[in-house]
């Protein structure tokens, strides 16, 4: 089977509207299944993990792969929180379509996180729909809803199926196409913008045949000029079989968008060129291993292909490969271009990789958030220990805006992620596979240093029998300018400090820039001079004048007025206009220093400049305050200082008192 007949969606949107279920629907339509599975009782397709069933919502990505009469039809499931928005925006990367689906709601609009999504798919070049689901609730209005989607979302998009109600009076659909509503010019308009000699037709009859409509939808969604609505209610299966019908019939093959699909390097994913695959999602099985889920992009795939992996250098053979449908893997002997299929058993492709027949090729870059949320783990018991480091690996593997670090200067073992939810969710799923983990927030990297002049002068002697220890340093310090650094001066004269002992003083006074003195934090942006010492010409060595310069520096460092600096992020948060008040407000309780503001349509961007430990939790509050709708991201900035009042609770918590004067 070619690409020409073969069709690949993704279903994006919020948690809640009923993407998972309109998956059933429809594999109940082409007879996949006998009867639908509910969320509710973890019986669908697509919520195979155990964690899904256990939250019953999605959490990753799943595949249904459909035989129909048309062709082959994958569709992609794909989780709604923004927490885990890897899996919905790989999948894009994959399918060539996108269908957001979205739930009607009193008053109208699209969440931020789906209008992201909606952005993103058009960027992409893909084909783009719209299902609008819960019309069966109450207080709705129809033209309302769909006036107010097409507000956030564009003119070109036009109901291609219209309820016949709200509420109890949703029984059916009508197809615009063939009606006479007032939609019916719009989609027309729409769908003819694709074709020149379509359009010329229409300008001068003033109509076009519902043959002629229908032949260039594939061309209309695939340029971009035509992005049909459909009102579907799948738990009761009111529109599921004219959407189903339409996604076999009229939406772009996978050759029509493999244009989407493609790097600037291939060629026109054809059967003959060397074979193309990419990466764009793992999950592990304790029995299979690492599955991969490929789009093959041009030439075909069998069990028995060698390919390349350009990034590991390593050669990947197609074990296992697989058509998807849900946690099922169905054996398949050949995979051409435009198909989505699964290999087993290779345990080190990482997403975005490019598996190549002939020649080179780059790993693909998905344009992924970058994790802004981080909690310190470690492992619960000595026999969790072993297990704790490759099991991580593993979930950073799956979710790839999850990331694994080791802090060089606190050693915490650190997981970062989009927010507390997303991180939790990780963890939960390393204890659902063995591995306890204790877990807090990590310590913040503060940085110390000192806004006066003093010296420091300590003697080392130690005398056990035998040949002692001895060494005396005479230090001073001094500021430096925010961000220059640290700097050691040899002002020694008169060899009062050997010079085969003056490297030994620099790394005792190095040594104490990484433990801290008040904080145990880095010291920075200060000038250390050893202007004077004693030594003992058998008792004195390196190892001593170590010591004696560490005690010096202490002892000055805290006489020289110290400081703790913290780090500020620049944060950039996004949410509906309703909520710019009580975000902005809360903003300014965390000590943060709003930077300038942007509307984009009924959303509000915030800048801003905040602490760091301001913002360790923000994501469960600002979800809270905006009922799940807003957005935020942030990188670091500069170090600024911690006011007074907050570096004596740090200095009590992780130092000690800095000493009187």
């Amino acid at each position: 089977m070619s690409a020409a007949d073969i069709h690949n969606l993704t279903l994006i949107g919020p948690a809640g509207a009923g993407k998972t279920t309109l998956v059933e629907a429809v594999a109940l339509h082409f007879k996949a299944i006998e009867r639908r599975g509910r969320v509710e009782d973890g019986s669908t397709i697509c919520d195979f993990q155990h964690d899904e069933k256990e939250k019953q919502h999605s959490l990753a990505a799943a595949v249904v792969h459909l035989e129909t009469s048309a062709g082959k039809l994958n569709l992609i499931d794909t989780p709604g929180y923004p927490d885990f928005v890897a899996d919905a925006i790989t999948s894009m990367g994959a399918a060539g379509c996108a269908v957001l689906v979205v739930a009607a709601r009193s008053g109208g609009g699209v969440p931020f996180h789906a209008l992201d999504l909606w952005r993103r798919a058009s960027v992409l070049g893909l084909a783009r729909a719209v299902v609008l689901t819960r019309l069966d609730g109450d207080n709705l209005d129809l033209d309302e809803e769909i006036e107010s989607i097409r507000a956030f979302l564009g003119a070109r998009v036009v109901p291609f199926t219209l309820a016949n109600g709200t509420g109890k009076n949703f029984t059916a659909v009508e197809i615009e196409e063939k009606a006479g509503s007032p939609w019916r010019s719009q989609l027309v308009d729409a769908i003819v913008e694709a074709d020149d000699a379509l359009m010329s037709k229409y300008l001068e009859s003033g109509d076009v045949s519902d043959e002629e409509l229908e032949a260039t939808i594939p061309a209309a969604m695939a340029q971009g000029t035509f992005a049909p609505l459909f009102c579907v209610d799948p738990v009761r299966g009111i529109g599921v079989d004219e959407f189903a019908e339409f996604l076999v019939n009229d939406f772009p093959t996978a050759r029509m968008q493999l244009a989407a699909m493609h790097s600037a390097n291939l060629q026109h994913g054809e059967e003959g060129e060397p074979t193309v695959a990419r990466v764009w999602k793992v999950l592990t099985d304790r029995h299979l291993g690492q599955i991969n889920y490929l789009r093959v992009l041009q030439g075909k795939l069998s069990p028995d292909t060698m390919l390349s992996n350009p990034r590991s250098g390593k050669p990947v053979k197609m074990n296992g490969l697989a058509n998807i449908f849900g946690a099922r893997l169905d054996p398949t002997g050949l995979a051409g271009p435009g198909e989505i299929v699964a290999v087993t058993r290779i345990d080190d492709l990482h997403v975005g990789d490019v598996l190549t027949a002939a020649g080179s090729a780059k790993q693909h870059d998905f344009g992924l958030p970058l994790p802004y949320t981080s909690l310190a783990v470690r492992p619960r018991s000595r026999a969790d220990e072993q297990k704790i480091g490759p099991e991580l690996q593993k979930i950073t593997r799956e979710d790839p805006t999850l990331r694994l670090r080791r802090d060089p200067v606190t050693h915490q073992l650190i997981v970062e992620g989009l927010s507390e939810m997303h991180l939790n969710a990780a963890l939960h799923r390393l204890e659902h596979r063995g591995v306890g983990t204790e877990r807090e927030l990590p310590r913040i990297a503060y940085k110390e240093t000192i806004t006066g002049k003093a010296d420091g002068h300590f003697r080392h002697k130690k005398q056990s029998g035998g040949r002692g220890q001895f060494a005396e340093c005479y230090l001073r310090v001094a500021p430096r300018g925010r961000g220059e650094g640290f700097e050691f001066v040899d002002a020694v004269v008169g060899g009062s400090v050997p010079r085969q002992f003056i490297p030994a003083v620099e790394k005792g006074v190095r040594d104490l820039l990484d433990k801290g003195v008040i904080a145990s934090s880095q010291l920075v942006d200060l000038t250390v001079e050893l202007y004077d010492g004693k030594f003992h010409a058998v008792d004195s060595d390196e190892h001593s004048f170590r010591i004696a310069a560490a005690q010096a520096l202490r002892e000055a460092f805290q006489k020289a007025r110290p400081i703790l600096l913290e780090p500020i992020m620049e944060a950039e948060i996004t949410v509906p206009s309703r909520f710019f008040g009580d975000v902005s407000g809360d903003l300014n309780s965390r000590r943060g220093h709003i930077l300038g503001m942007e509307s984009d349509g009924d959303f509000q961007t915030i800048h801003a400049s905040v602490p760091l430990s301001e913002l360790q939790t923000y994501s469960t509050t600002l979800r809270s305050m905006t009922h799940g709708e807003g957005s935020f991201a942030m990188k670091p900035a500069r170090y600024e200082q911690v006011p007074s009042h907050l570096q004596a609770d740090i200095v009590a918590k992780h130092g000690q008192p800095v000493a009187a004067e």
